[in-house]
């Protein structure tokens, strides 16, 4: 595990170098797209990415910009045009990994003060959850002092108070080499979990703070995608076609998360077809952005941790 840890160093020192290059760029008519060309150009110039060896480091997941009522997994497709505003509320996720260990961190800007109160509740119960970890920690009870302290805020917003909600369908999770979600998870709400964190383990602990309902539903414009490694993938019967493009896949990205940007990037003919094909086969999973209800604002802070003998180590 130490060799691991030293690559979580490496990988996480970098995260905290890209956060402070953007930060200060991030502001109100901004195109997305070039925000998220920005951190992922960093991510590979900082890890050597190497296109003849593309998955020993570099970008682990899609860079997710998500806006005010998405909560996750939302990143441009190619063309997009949206430019960020001043009343957003913008999470923005990127990973970076070396040799396959992913370090996963967020966080949210917002411009106006307005939000102020929405982004602390979030952050204080990362920090919250962060400071609850270290061997033998129950799960389940990092889930429930998470929901009582995010719904201990409350938010004025055009003369209305709000209670502020902790999002119940996304949680943090343990970080597997290669594999951005782990068996386990670190609820946000109070729920029997008795699964316990060990020694060796990586999580990523994120919280989210919604002025919604804390449900999210899917929705359909869907831009990342992921082998489905929980799994046999490599045992499903595949056309000459289907295997062609999953090799590509393999090659590019192994079981790490991808998008449309990225398979656009590649030259990949007819792409959507091809991975219409996978994910009927259930090879390859479709992870669609996660919204709560129209009206509503959504903050998101993240950081991958490493559990030792003694506690942990906050990595990003």
């Amino acid at each position: 595990m130490d060799k691991n840890l030293e690559y979580a160093r490496k990988a996480g020192y970098i995260h905290k170098q890209i956060k402070e290059n953007i930060i200060d760029y991030v502001n109100p008519g901004i195109n997305v797209l070039d925000l998220v060309n920005r951190i992922e150009s960093q991510i590979r110039t900082y890890t050597n990415f190497d296109s003849n060896n593309p998955t020993k480091m570099g970008i682990a997941f899609p860079t997710g910009i998500s806006i005010n009522n998405c909560a996750a997994h939302w990143t441009p497709n190619p063309g997009d045009n949206y430019k960020i505003k001043y009343d957003d509320v913008c999470k923005i996720d990127y990973g970076v990994h070396i040799n396959g260990i992913i370090i996963d961190s967020a966080f949210t800007i917002s411009f106006n003060p307005i939000y102020d109160k929405l982004l602390e509740a979030s952050r204080e119960s990362t920090e919250l959850a962060i400071k609850m970890s270290g061997p033998d920690t129950i799960l389940g009870e990092i889930g429930t002092a998470v929901q009582e302290n995010i719904e201990s805020y409350e938010i004025e917003l055009n003369n209305k108070t709000y209670p502020i909600k902790s999002v119940k369908t996304l949680t943090g999770h343990q970080i597997n080499p290669y594999q951005i979600h782990g068996k386990k998870s670190v609820p946000n709400f109070s729920i029997n979990y008795p699964e316990r964190m060990k020694p060796d383990e990586f999580y990523a602990i994120e919280t989210f703070a919604s002025t919604g309902t804390g449900i999210t539903q899917e929705v359909n414009n869907c831009s990342h995608y992921m082998i489905n490694y929980s799994d046999d993938y490599l045992s499903v019967s595949k056309t000459k076609e289907e295997i062609k493009f999953f090799d590509e896949i393999i090659f590019n990205f192994n079981t790490l998360a991808f998008c449309n940007r990225w398979l656009n990037d590649l030259k990949i003919k007819n792409y959507s077809k091809k991975l219409k094909s996978l994910i009927s086969l259930d090879v390859i999973k479709k992870y669609p952005p996660l919204y709560d209800m129209k009206g509503s604002f959504i903050s998101q802070f993240e950081h991958t941790i490493f559990i030792n003998d003694n506690g942990k180590e906050i990595l990003s």
